[in-house]
């Protein structure tokens, strides 16, 4: 059974040609993420740390409770978890809208009109002063991170299909 490709041994085919099969046995599974997804995954892990990184700004060292006039607070896992899902659903549309031709820019321009929508979150829900001025600034950061950080991790496939020339003259 020696001869079967994905043996642990080493693989024996008998023939000049067997490189295939030793090539099958040696080659070991590819665990390697894309660079376009990795560009998407540091996006997140980078919007979720600039929304962590204003609330430590604000709250432990500013002395700034987030408390809403709901009495919610928002707490580092709340940031988190906005900044997680908000950015997987850009990513998600991004992905829809990045196989039509203009879609690049049809997507930037929803993201940035989501991101003005979301700044009238923190007026609408009472917050004043401080705390109102800390979570426009979460917004921002997240937002901009996020817009910034997604729109650049397609531009590899959108000149992935691109041809360079050069004329002489």
């Amino acid at each position: 059974m020696s001869n079967l490709p994905f043996t642990s041994g080493p693989a024996t085919t008998g023939g000049a040609g067997g490189g295939a099969a030793a090539s099958l046995t040696s080659a070991p599974p590819s665990t390697a993420r894309s660079p376009r997804s990795r560009a998407v995954l540091l996006t997140l892990a980078a919007a979720a740390a600039a929304g962590l990184l204003v609330w430590a700004a604000a709250v432990p060292l500013a002395g700034i409770e987030l408390e809403l006039a709901t009495g919610q607070t928002i707490g580092p896992v709340s940031i988190l978890v906005a900044a997680l899902v908000g950015g997987a659903l850009g990513w998600l549309l991004l992905a829809l809208l990045v196989r039509l031709p203009w879609g690049r820019t049809i997507w930037s321009a929803v993201a940035v009109v989501a991101l003005l929508l979301s700044l009238t979150g923190p007026l609408l829900s009472g917050a004043a002063g401080g705390v109102l001025l800390t979570l426009e600034l979460m917004h921002l950061a997240v937002g901009l991170v996020l817009i910034l950080g997604l729109r650049r991790s397609t531009a590899a496939r959108r000149l992935a299909g691109t041809t360079v020339t050069t004329e002489e003259s």
